[in-house]
């Protein structure tokens, strides 16, 4: 018999990363998501949107996947999250209720499927999945896009400490999201995480290491990689300082706080810090003479952002993989990472990984590279051939190993 897997999640997530790699290995049943966007004049229309929110719909799309497989909600969708905003001001409540419709409506499309399919559901919107494959006797696969609750409990004591000059807007999750989501492990069959890191936390919390696999997300190189050619300045001066790249959510689990400690404190040295991505901090955080906050930016943007930096920071306190360190070395970029992650950082090979998660270990790490300016062009060598090992062929194996 050959098996597949029935995979649904919310939105684009890792740009349909994990059904792609299912399509790619023979294995996809069927893909169940919010919206899908399969007329290219209609996406055409969308990325002309001056609203970001809308124009971000274009991106719904992923060629390599096969429409008929495609199961959405499109239209529904899109007037239901209208509806939440302008019903649900508070965060929290907007994302229970979304993934409580999401789920009923996933559990009824789940009944066009054979039973023989396996159930691949992501953290925190599969309870209500799972109990339906459970009754028709399929097997359930959780991706677990984080360690959980302990992250949870990481960021809540970095902002209980508050020895940061950040003020975040980060609110912890209700109970019952946690309640939910203990439930959900307990009726997966397996926990599939993308590092060693969320695994360790992961056991901390009473889950059976015998119940989790740990396979690494993958990364697809595109010519536009392999055919940019990485150069760095010879030193490093007022008129050309070294730039250091922050690109993902702007927030305390991310580290943010040490890079705008870092850069008040090498003010005088010349180093810039571009910030690019959805922002949890308070404005006033980021007026500094040396920092320049990009905002959210397009695919196009965050390629040139990746392209003009010298080196990417990734100093997370607590991170499921960390997929924004394949994307920043498939631009030959080196990366200055924390442990709490995918490993992915060879010290000193293709990158540095922090001794510490401190704003002491990364002004040294920045510093290192500012007195070592031709470290840099080595590092960079190394980087494309860091990301080869992360090749979806290999994950689209690893993956039709958990059928």
């Amino acid at each position: 018999m050959n098996k597949k897997f029935i995979c649904f999640h919310l939105g684009a997530r890792s740009h349909y990363l994990i059904p792609t790699a299912m399509e790619q290995g023979g294995k996809l049943a069927g893909l169940i998501t919010d919206t899908w966007i399969s007329s290219a004049i209609c996406r055409t229309f969308l990325i002309k949107v001056p609203l970001r929110q809308v124009r971000s719909l274009s991106n719904r799309y992923c060629d390599k996947i096969i429409s008929k497989h495609v199961s959405s909600y499109s239209l529904s969708f899109i007037f239901f999250e209208l509806y939440l905003r302008i019903a649900y001001q508070q965060e929290w409540s907007r994302i229970l209720f979304r993934n409580r419709v999401f789920q009923q409506k996933t559990v009824n499309e789940l009944r066009k499927f054979p039973n023989e399919s396996t159930v691949f559901g992501t953290s925190y919107t599969s309870l209500e999945v799972f109990k339906a494959a459970k009754k028709r006797g399929q097997r359930t696969v959780l991706f677990q896009i984080d360690p959980g609750y302990r992250e949870e409990e990481i960021v809540s004591q970095l902002v209980e400490q508050n020895t940061y000059n950040c003020p975040t807007k980060w609110e912890p999750a209700p109970d019952s999201y946690w309640h939910s989501w203990r439930e959900e492990c307990g009726l997966a069959d397996c926990i599939m995480v993308n590092s060693v890191w969320s695994k360790n936390k992961l056991t901390e919390q009473g889950i059976s290491p015998s119940k989790i696999c740990v396979i690494p997300l993958p990364f697809k190189l595109e010519d536009k990689h392999l055919n940019f050619k990485k150069e760095f300045p010879k030193f490093f001066s007022e008129s050309r300082p070294l730039r250091c790249l922050f690109l993902g959510t702007l927030s305390v689990r991310k580290g943010i706080h040490l890079v705008l400690n870092v850069a008040e404190y090498l003010k005088t040295y010349p180093v810039e810090f571009v910030l690019v991505g959805q922002s949890e901090l308070f404005g006033a955080s980021l007026e500094l003479s040396n920092v320049t906050y990009k905002g959210v930016s397009t695919r196009a943007e965050t390629d040139l952002h990746y392209q003009l930096a010298d080196i990417f920071l990734f100093p997370t306190f607590s991170d499921g993989f960390g997929l924004t360190q394949l994307e920043a070395m498939a631009w030959q970029l080196p990366v200055i990472a924390s442990t709490n992650c995918g490993k992915v950082v060879e010290h000193q090979i293709n990158g540095i990984e922090m001794a510490s998660c401190s704003t002491e270990s990364l002004a040294e790490s920045v510093l290192e590279i500012l007195q070592n300016p031709s470290f840099l062009q080595f590092m960079s060598a190394n980087c494309i051939p860091t990301v080869k090992q992360f090749c979806l062929e290999r994950f689209s194996k690893e993956l039709s190993g958990l059928l």
